[in-house]
Protein backbone atom coordinates (compact mmCIF):
# COMPACT_ATOMS: atom_id res chain seq x y z
CA UNK A 1 0.00 0.00 0.00
CA UNK A 2 1.21 3.34 -1.05
CA UNK A 3 1.20 6.31 1.36
CA UNK A 4 -0.59 9.34 0.01
CA UNK A 5 1.22 12.61 0.31
CA UNK A 6 -0.99 15.44 1.51
CA UNK A 7 -1.75 18.01 -1.13
CA UNK A 8 -0.56 21.39 0.02
CA UNK A 9 -2.58 24.37 -1.03
CA UNK A 10 -1.55 27.97 -0.79
CA UNK A 11 -4.80 29.37 0.58
CA UNK A 12 -2.91 30.66 3.60
CA UNK A 13 -1.16 33.18 1.31
CA UNK A 14 -4.45 34.56 0.03
CA UNK A 15 -5.90 34.62 3.54
CA UNK A 16 -2.85 36.48 4.85
CA UNK A 17 -3.06 38.99 2.01
CA UNK A 18 -6.76 39.68 2.62
CA UNK A 19 -6.27 39.99 6.39
CA UNK A 20 -3.27 42.28 5.88
CA UNK A 21 -5.23 44.56 3.57
CA UNK A 22 -8.19 44.65 5.95
CA UNK A 23 -6.01 45.47 8.96
CA UNK A 24 -4.12 48.09 6.94
CA UNK A 25 -7.35 49.79 5.88
CA UNK A 26 -8.71 49.82 9.43
CA UNK A 27 -5.51 51.35 10.76
CA UNK A 28 -5.14 53.94 7.98
CA UNK A 29 -8.78 55.02 7.84
CA UNK A 30 -10.05 54.68 11.39
CA UNK A 31 -7.26 54.44 13.94
CA UNK A 32 -4.61 56.78 12.56
CA UNK A 33 -5.81 58.61 9.43
CA UNK A 34 -3.40 60.85 7.57
CA UNK A 35 -4.04 64.56 8.04
CA UNK A 36 -2.74 67.12 5.59
CA UNK A 37 -1.64 69.95 7.84
CA UNK A 38 0.13 71.66 4.96
CA UNK A 39 -2.97 72.56 2.92
CA UNK A 40 -2.86 75.99 1.35
CA UNK A 41 -5.76 78.38 2.04
CA UNK A 42 -7.09 78.25 -1.54
CA UNK A 43 -7.26 74.43 -1.29
CA UNK A 44 -9.75 74.56 1.61
CA UNK A 45 -13.43 73.78 1.18
CA UNK A 46 -15.98 76.59 1.53
CA UNK A 47 -16.40 76.03 5.28
CA UNK A 48 -12.65 76.13 5.79
CA UNK A 49 -12.34 79.31 3.74
CA UNK A 50 -15.09 80.88 5.84
CA UNK A 51 -13.23 80.06 9.05
CA UNK A 52 -10.02 81.45 7.52
CA UNK A 53 -11.78 84.72 6.59
CA UNK A 54 -13.20 84.94 10.12
CA UNK A 55 -9.74 84.60 11.65
CA UNK A 56 -8.33 87.25 9.31
CA UNK A 57 -11.20 89.63 10.13
CA UNK A 58 -10.80 89.13 13.88
CA UNK A 59 -7.05 89.71 13.61
CA UNK A 60 -7.70 92.88 11.58
CA UNK A 61 -10.22 94.06 14.18
CA UNK A 62 -7.56 93.82 16.87
CA UNK A 63 -4.53 95.29 15.05
CA UNK A 64 -5.95 97.20 12.01
CA UNK A 65 -3.04 96.05 9.81
CA UNK A 66 -4.75 96.21 6.42
CA UNK A 67 -1.73 95.25 4.34
CA UNK A 68 -1.24 92.06 6.34
CA UNK A 69 -4.95 91.23 6.15
CA UNK A 70 -4.97 91.78 2.39
CA UNK A 71 -1.90 89.59 1.91
CA UNK A 72 -3.63 86.84 3.87
CA UNK A 73 -6.82 87.25 1.84
CA UNK A 74 -4.82 86.93 -1.38
CA UNK A 75 -3.93 83.39 -0.33
CA UNK A 76 -7.61 82.44 -0.72
CA UNK A 77 -7.53 83.54 -4.38
CA UNK A 78 -11.08 84.92 -4.25
CA UNK A 79 -12.19 86.80 -7.34
CA UNK A 80 -13.53 89.64 -5.16
CA UNK A 81 -12.30 89.38 -1.55
CA UNK A 82 -14.33 92.40 -0.38
CA UNK A 83 -17.57 90.96 -1.71
CA UNK A 84 -16.78 87.57 -0.15
CA UNK A 85 -16.19 89.20 3.25
CA UNK A 86 -19.36 91.30 3.09
CA UNK A 87 -21.44 88.32 1.94
CA UNK A 88 -20.04 86.26 4.81
CA UNK A 89 -20.87 89.06 7.27
CA UNK A 90 -24.44 89.06 5.99
CA UNK A 91 -24.59 85.27 6.36
CA UNK A 92 -23.38 85.50 9.96
CA UNK A 93 -26.08 88.08 10.72
CA UNK A 94 -28.78 86.02 8.99
CA UNK A 95 -27.80 82.91 10.95
CA UNK A 96 -27.80 84.81 14.25
CA UNK A 97 -24.05 84.55 14.71
CA UNK A 98 -21.90 86.71 16.95
CA UNK A 99 -22.24 90.43 16.33
CA UNK A 100 -18.53 90.96 16.92
CA UNK A 101 -17.72 88.55 14.11
CA UNK A 102 -20.16 90.09 11.63
CA UNK A 103 -18.82 93.56 12.43
CA UNK A 104 -15.22 92.42 11.98
CA UNK A 105 -16.04 90.81 8.61
CA UNK A 106 -17.97 93.85 7.41
CA UNK A 107 -15.29 96.27 8.60
CA UNK A 108 -12.54 94.34 6.83
CA UNK A 109 -14.68 93.98 3.71
CA UNK A 110 -15.25 97.73 3.60
CA UNK A 111 -11.56 98.47 4.19
CA UNK A 112 -10.52 96.08 1.42
CA UNK A 113 -13.14 97.56 -0.92
CA UNK A 114 -11.85 101.10 -0.27
CA UNK A 115 -8.21 100.06 -0.63
CA UNK A 116 -8.73 98.13 -3.87
CA UNK A 117 -8.47 100.32 -6.96
CA UNK A 118 -11.45 100.06 -9.26
CA UNK A 119 -10.90 99.57 -12.95
CA UNK A 120 -12.60 102.04 -15.35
Amino acid sequence: MEAKTPVQTHWYLLTGLVLGLAIGLVISLLISPAVNAEALPHELDQAGKAVYREQIALAYASNHDLSRAMSRLELLKDADPAAALIAQAQTVVAEGGPVQLSRALAELGTAVQLATPTSP
